[in-house]
């Protein structure tokens, strides 16, 4: 049954998700005509159960069908910590490590934002505790640390667990291997979000490089960070030049996508909101609605109406109506978004601060004076308290002197 999974890999690796799914399902059934009694598994048949529960839930996860990705980890984990309470060797500890470290991963897309923490911190220390910090395993608990630190806003704790990744996996495999190449996205991610372009510019492209030269061009990871590529330069200063180059990018990766996964992913509704946030730049149309739109229907198929993907592109939405002097459709696009980050982040998260100060520009210019304050309000206390964009506060703040002295002195 080894070999048969070494096969199966190599089918997950050319993006043959279907073909890999029966042969899962193949094995699956081997698996289950060879054992009479559940109760006398031994431990090597667990084992291949467990490998079988992994290979199901990575090809949900490439596929972006995270909610099925896990069902099957949550299986994987029960059969690993049964597995690490009996053996309690270095194999079983990796092994349920890994389980967390995926099943932390899916929670992060999902936005089970205290979940994606307790399993990947848990993986880490667990790891840590037996000295086993050199590891592949490792290795991808700090790149799911990064991601959910940059998503946190706090960045130097970010950077710190993705480049220890990326030299880990350096070692442990070479320096153009698709591990590394997992942790230069996730750096590029970081660097975008700080505006340090170049940085993010050059770690893109050295992922890039990799994923075409080790999986192809087509390829849904490949796609991933030409998309991401495409958005350093919607960063850029907006000329024209950018924006095509930004635009043709984004299309790649949307068509590969397409081509690979179908009409609906978590990818194809990233494109689909990007090329939107083109389209908002010509102030004399509302083309933008178009993509951005089928973008959030995507998203609500997949997740339903609470997503934070689905928040962003309600606060992209207001912007652009904010730009157009539509304010009212710009009021309540950003309310639905604020509403949605307080349900998944609570009441202390960067994108809610940002979207409070939106709106409170939106009522300022409707001349609703209280609820602007009210709402810069809220947002500079965010800015304040996670001691993030001084920049913004010092905005925020001249505002609300603005506003206090000019109009609401009774």
């Amino acid at each position: 049954m080894e070999e048969q999974l070494k096969k199966i890999d190599i089918l997950i690796k050319k993006q043959n998700f279907q073909k890999s799914i029966k042969k899962l399902e193949e094995l699956q059934n081997q698996l289950d005509q060879r054992i009479i009694n559940p109760e006398e598994m031994i431990e090597d048949d667990y084992i291949i159960q467990s490998n079988i529960y992994e290979r199901f839930a990575t090809i949900f996860i490439d596929i972006n069908q995270v909610y099925r990705a896990m069902q099957y980890l949550i299986k994987m984990i029960k059969i690993e910590k049964d597995i690490c309470k009996a053996s309690n060797n270095t194999d079983s500890i990796l092994r349920l490590c890994n389980s967390y470290a995926k099943i932390g991963r899916c929670c992060f897309y999902c936005c089970y934002y205290e979940q994606t923490f307790k399993y990947l911190d848990y993986a880490q220390q667990l790891l840590i505790q037996n000295n086993l910090t050199n590891t592949g395993v490792y290795a991808l608990t700090l790149t799911q640390l990064g991601n959910y630190y940059r998503f946190m806003f706090q960045d130097d704790l970010a950077e710190q667990m993705l480049y220890e990744s990326i030299k880990i996996r350096e070692e442990l495999y070479s320096r153009d291997s698709i591990e590394v190449a997992d942790s230069l996205h996730g750096l590029a991610q970081l660097f975008s979000d700080e505006g340090k372009i170049q940085d993010a510019m050059f770690s893109i492209n050295q992922a890039i490089s990799i994923w075409t030269n080790v999986l192809g061009y087509e390829h849904i990871k490949t796609a991933k960070s030409i998309y991401l590529k495409g958005n350093l330069y919607l960063r850029m200063k907006n000329t024209q030049e950018n924006l095509e180059k930004a635009e043709q990018l984004i299309i790649q990766s949307l068509q590969i996508n397409i081509k690979i996964m179908g009409n609906s992913s978590q990818d194809i509704a990233d494109c689909y909101h990007s090329l939107g946030k083109i389209k908002a730049y010509n102030k004399c149309s509302n083309e933008f609605e178009e993509y951005f739109q089928k973008s959030q229907e995507i998203l609500q198929e997949l997740y339903g109406q609470s997503h934070a993907s689905i928040a962003i592109i309600l606060n992209n939405f207001g912007r652009s109506y904010y730009e157009r002097k539509q304010y009212e459709e710009a009021v309540n696009c950003f309310q639905e978004s604020i509403k949605i980050y307080t349900q998944l982040c609570g009441d202390m998260h960067g994108n809610l601060a940002i979207t409070l100060k939106n709106c409170a520009d939106c009522h300022k210019e409707l001349g609703r004076f209280k609820q602007a304050y009210n709402d810069y309000s809220k947002s500079l206390e965010i800015y304040k308290k996670m001691q993030i964009n001084q920049q913004q506060v010092n905005t925020i703040q001249n505002q609300m002197i603005q506003i206090s002295e000019n109009f609401l002195e009774d």
